[in-house]
């Protein structure tokens, strides 16, 4: 057997080990997503919008999971005649089994920014200003996604020079680093700044790391730096595959648990993210603040608290 041979085969069990890990963070990713869906549905009440974008992303990464199977029983079963139409059919897919996962991939990193970045929003007690640069970062990226995807599908459907093929991918995936650690940042310190003189046990300890790693998507922000160290190491390389089936999974993930912390009431109240010391928050007792904090939760999707609820524990 040449090396050539070798290095093809070595490619056939690449895909197939990428295959089944990023199946197996899809079976990570339904358990948290429905149980993120019984307390959107059973315990909290979350607004329409984020519901669907909630599922809309859980059908995005299932859907990238499984054109991947697709690839993967075409290749053995379908062209599976003899180990080299296996290798070959992995070198060259169909148009459609390389664009759609890519377009869906694009897709949802846009909208678990947006999750991210309206959390951000919420946590800096809405003040617009903070999400600035987040915002733009996103848009930026969102374009260079497009023209990632356009490119790659001209590429494989009318062929040409390699040499003149413009990679959109690396600074695609850089402005969505820029966005993920913008926000990430921005959350944690914002929780630490809440809890710089706290003395309770209430949000302390390994409780408040948890509301860190959770609230910021920090496991998401992780997983996007190790996949673009790995994008910019040596092209021979296929560990980049491994990390981005990880990060398929993860940008559904990471946002779905922030939505899940906050239907299940572990979250912090909306009127926690209102102040800046324990010194300033007791004196937010008037009536007419608590009021305005009961008023506008009620129009928060990713609040812990709603006005219904703050209603009916008034009355008992």
């Amino acid at each position: 057997m040449s090396s050539d041979d070798s290095e093809l085969f070595a490619l056939r069990d690449v895909y197939l080990n990428i295959t089944l890990l990023q199946a197996f963070g899809n079976g990570i990713y339904c358990v948290i997503f429905f149980l993120a869906l019984y307390a959107m549905v059973f315990r909290r009440k979350t607004h329409k919008l984020l519901f669907i974008v909630v599922i809309l992303m859980y059908i995005s990464a299932t859907i990238q999971t499984g054109v991947h199977w697709a690839i993967i029983r075409n290749a053995f079963v379908t062209h599976g005649t003899s180990p080299d139409d296996t290798v070959n059919y992995l070198s060259q897919p169909s148009f459609t089994l390389i664009v759609l996962p890519a377009t869906l991939l694009v897709a949802n990193t846009f909208l678990a920014d947006c999750v991210l970045i309206f959390r951000c929003y919420a946590v800096w007690n809405h003040d617009w200003r903070v999400i600035v640069l987040p915002v733009l970062s996103t848009i930026g990226g969102t374009v260079l996604g497009i023209l990632t995807v356009v490119e790659t599908g001209d590429f494989i459907k009318y062929g040409g020079d390699s040499n003149a093929f413009v990679d959109y991918a690396r600074p695609y995936f850089s402005m969505c680093l820029v966005t993920t650690l913008l926000a990430t940042v921005l959350i944690v310190f914002r929780i630490l700044w809440l809890t710089r003189d706290q003395t309770g046990t209430a949000f302390s300890g390994y409780r408040a790391i948890i509301e860190m790693i959770v609230e910021s998507a920090l496991l998401y922000s992780v997983t996007l730096i190790i996949y673009i160290v790995l994008l910019f190491g040596p092209d021979t390389s296929n560990n980049d595959g491994y990390a981005q089936a990880v990060l398929i999974q993860m940008t559904g993930i990471a946002p779905t648990l922030i939505v899940a912390r906050v239907s299940f009431g572990l979250a912090r109240p909306s009127s926690s993210w209102q102040r800046t010391s324990k010194t300033a928050h007791s004196k937010l007792g008037s009536s007419m603040n608590i009021s305005k904090q009961i008023q506008f939760s009620a129009n928060e999707d990713l609040e812990s608290g709603s006005a219904v609820e703050m209603k009916d524990q008034s009355s008992v």
